[in-house]
């Protein structure tokens, strides 16, 4: 089979020195292409600059990237240049990313300067006014390549980052795709819950849920829900491993 693996965590610049990123260190990535591998499985893994990687082999491609931007470009040639027999997409995506950043000075100034022209003084119209104060303020370029720490305060403005795994179905629809959610402190049916409306949304063949609070190092409860409600649970990263590639192969023959 030719699969895909997403694994790491993005990471958003701020300016060319500081960058906003998450925690994720794509240990569960790297178990899950080493089984596929070792199941004579060839495996395009797509990861970040400090995620481990896996044991490099002759049927391993590995690619890079750092940001958001930069997975959605590779992402879109992968999908347009090749057929995916399955696609695991564990990556920590950004949900956000920088739009530019001002120091409470200017958040301030810009307030003030629009509040003073301002006529209606109700409260719609003081929120409409500083709406769009905001809004102007936050499509300035980020012009500084380092930015100045001569301030008390800095306001960084962050836009949504585009969902990625929205975009696969479409691209390859015969596919086996599995997606991650991962919540924070939640029952076993909350994270369901919100698992299959995952799975629902992007169409997945299977969503691996987890709780963060459930992870800690080689311990990693994580639970897989299939398309049709049913669930299955693993308590490692090799178990969680076994558990994807072994139904990943099952769909993949049922497709043939």
């Amino acid at each position: 089979m030719n699969i895909l693996i997403t694994a790491g965590g993005t990471s958003e610049k701020i300016d060319n020195v500081r960058s906003i990123t998450n925690h994720s260190t794509g240990r569960l990535g790297k178990a899950i292409a080493e089984t596929f591998l070792v199941q004579g499985h060839h495996v395009t893994y797509l990861t970040t600059p400090y995620a481990v990687r896996p044991i490099a082999t002759e049927q391993l491609i590995i690619e890079g990237i750092e940001t958001t931007e930069e997975l959605l470009a590779k992402m879109t040639q992968l999908l347009a240049t090749q057929v995916f027999d399955g696609i695991v997409h564990s990556m920590a995506v950004s949900d956000f990313s920088s739009e530019t950043s001002i120091t409470e000075e200017t958040l301030i100034q810009g307030l003030a300067a629009s509040l003073a022209q301002q006529q209606d003084f109700s409260t719609a119209g003081i929120e409409k006014t500083i709406k769009a104060e905001i809004d102007q303020l936050g499509r300035q370029l980020q012009k500084e390549k380092k930015i100045s720490s001569n301030t008390e305060r800095l306001l960084l403005f962050l836009k949504k980052n585009p969902k990625i795994i929205s975009m696969i179905r479409e691209k390859q629809p015969t596919a086996v795709l599995i997606g991650f959610k991962l919540l924070v402190g939640v029952s076993e049916e909350e994270l369901i819950k919100v698992g299959r409306a995952t799975l629902e949304k992007n169409q997945c063949d299977f969503v691996l849920a987890n709780d963060l609070e459930t992870i800690h190092g080689e311990t990693h409860h994580g639970i897989l829900i299939h398309a049709d409600g049913q669930t299955e649970s693993a308590e490692t990263k090799n178990d969680i491993a076994q558990l994807i590639v072994r139904n990943v192969e099952a769909k993949g023959e049922n497709h043939e």
